[in-house]
Protein backbone atom coordinates (compact mmCIF):
# COMPACT_ATOMS: atom_id res chain seq x y z
CA UNK A 1 0.00 0.00 0.00
CA UNK A 2 1.26 3.47 -0.83
CA UNK A 3 2.45 5.76 1.92
CA UNK A 4 -0.04 8.43 0.79
CA UNK A 5 -2.99 6.14 1.46
CA UNK A 6 -1.57 5.07 4.83
CA UNK A 7 -1.23 8.72 5.83
CA UNK A 8 -4.80 9.46 4.75
CA UNK A 9 -6.08 6.49 6.77
CA UNK A 10 -4.24 7.71 9.88
CA UNK A 11 -5.43 11.31 9.42
CA UNK A 12 -9.05 10.27 8.95
CA UNK A 13 -8.88 7.98 12.00
CA UNK A 14 -7.47 10.79 14.15
CA UNK A 15 -10.44 12.94 13.11
CA UNK A 16 -12.77 10.21 14.40
CA UNK A 17 -13.89 8.72 11.09
CA UNK A 18 -14.86 5.04 11.36
CA UNK A 19 -13.19 2.11 9.61
CA UNK A 20 -16.08 1.51 7.17
CA UNK A 21 -16.25 5.13 6.10
CA UNK A 22 -12.46 5.32 5.63
CA UNK A 23 -12.51 2.13 3.56
CA UNK A 24 -15.35 3.31 1.32
CA UNK A 25 -13.92 6.79 0.76
CA UNK A 26 -10.43 5.52 -0.08
CA UNK A 27 -11.77 2.49 -1.99
CA UNK A 28 -9.80 -0.04 0.09
CA UNK A 29 -10.91 -2.95 2.27
CA UNK A 30 -11.79 -2.62 5.95
CA UNK A 31 -9.04 -5.15 6.67
CA UNK A 32 -6.48 -2.85 5.05
CA UNK A 33 -7.65 0.03 7.24
CA UNK A 34 -7.41 -2.18 10.33
CA UNK A 35 -3.89 -3.35 9.38
CA UNK A 36 -2.62 0.20 8.80
CA UNK A 37 -3.94 1.38 12.16
CA UNK A 38 -2.67 -1.72 13.98
CA UNK A 39 0.77 -1.21 12.45
CA UNK A 40 0.71 2.40 13.64
CA UNK A 41 -0.21 1.40 17.20
CA UNK A 42 2.42 -1.34 17.40
CA UNK A 43 5.18 0.86 16.06
CA UNK A 44 4.73 3.35 18.91
CA UNK A 45 5.20 0.92 21.81
CA UNK A 46 7.91 -1.45 23.07
CA UNK A 47 7.34 -5.04 21.92
CA UNK A 48 8.05 -6.43 25.37
CA UNK A 49 6.71 -4.05 28.00
CA UNK A 50 4.36 -1.84 25.95
CA UNK A 51 6.05 1.39 27.03
CA UNK A 52 5.62 4.35 24.67
CA UNK A 53 8.68 4.93 22.47
CA UNK A 54 10.25 8.27 21.59
CA UNK A 55 11.43 8.63 18.02
CA UNK A 56 14.19 10.87 16.68
CA UNK A 57 13.69 12.25 13.18
CA UNK A 58 16.16 10.82 10.69
CA UNK A 59 17.01 7.80 12.87
CA UNK A 60 15.88 4.20 12.59
CA UNK A 61 12.63 3.60 14.47
CA UNK A 62 13.03 1.74 17.74
CA UNK A 63 11.20 -1.48 18.51
CA UNK A 64 12.19 -1.82 22.18
CA UNK A 65 12.42 0.85 24.88
CA UNK A 66 15.89 -0.27 26.04
CA UNK A 67 18.51 -3.01 25.69
CA UNK A 68 17.12 -4.96 28.64
CA UNK A 69 13.72 -5.39 26.94
CA UNK A 70 15.42 -6.30 23.67
CA UNK A 71 17.56 -9.00 25.33
CA UNK A 72 14.64 -10.43 27.32
CA UNK A 73 12.45 -10.63 24.23
CA UNK A 74 15.02 -12.39 22.06
CA UNK A 75 16.24 -14.71 24.85
CA UNK A 76 12.67 -15.86 25.48
CA UNK A 77 12.33 -16.71 21.79
CA UNK A 78 15.68 -18.57 21.76
CA UNK A 79 14.63 -20.75 24.70
CA UNK A 80 11.49 -21.79 22.84
CA UNK A 81 9.21 -19.97 25.20
CA UNK A 82 6.64 -17.42 24.27
CA UNK A 83 7.45 -13.77 24.59
CA UNK A 84 5.48 -11.75 27.09
CA UNK A 85 3.94 -9.93 24.10
CA UNK A 86 2.21 -13.18 23.15
CA UNK A 87 1.36 -14.01 26.74
CA UNK A 88 -0.32 -10.64 27.26
CA UNK A 89 -2.57 -11.08 24.23
CA UNK A 90 -3.75 -14.56 25.28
Amino acid sequence: MKAEIKNLVMQMNEKGVGYKKIASELNISIGSVRNVLKEKDESETCRLCGKKLNFVAGKKQKVYCNDSCRYQYWNSLKKGGKSSEHEQSE
